[in-house]
């Protein structure tokens, strides 16, 4: 009899296991639906539009290429440490218009790839 007891508890047990895994499976398959809304294009604009007043970018705001970025005068001068800036627009740089590649000029067959 205790036998059966324990079979019947454990399999009481089980049926709640199961049914518990069938709630959390449903409500992350409903957390899938609402992330992906949330995360779509459209919800997201709506969404900026609503709290950060953006705007989607015009034409003439879009860099075409890396080559457009204007590089920074050498007077100007960010902070002590120079180690994270981009080249300075002096003579070098103005006749070499290709960026380099770790610290080198970049080759026609290098800037395809």
């Amino acid at each position: 009899m205790q036998l059966k007891h324990a079979v019947q508890e454990q399999a009481e047990d089980v049926e709640a296991i199961a049914q518990q895994i069938y709630r959390d499976k449903e409500s992350l398959r409903i957390l899938d639906a609402e992330w992906a809304y949330l995360t779509s294009p459209r919800a997201l604009q709506e969404l900026s539009i609503e709290f950060l007043a953006l705007m989607p970018p015009s034409p003439k705001q879009v860099v075409g290429s890396v080559t457009d970025i204007p590089l920074r005068r050498s007077s100007e001068i960010v902070n002590s440490d120079t180690s994270v800036l981009l080249p300075t627009a002096d003579k070098k740089s103005r006749t070499d218009k290709r960026p380099s590649i770790g610290g080198r000029a970049a080759t026609k067959s290098e800037d395809n790839t």
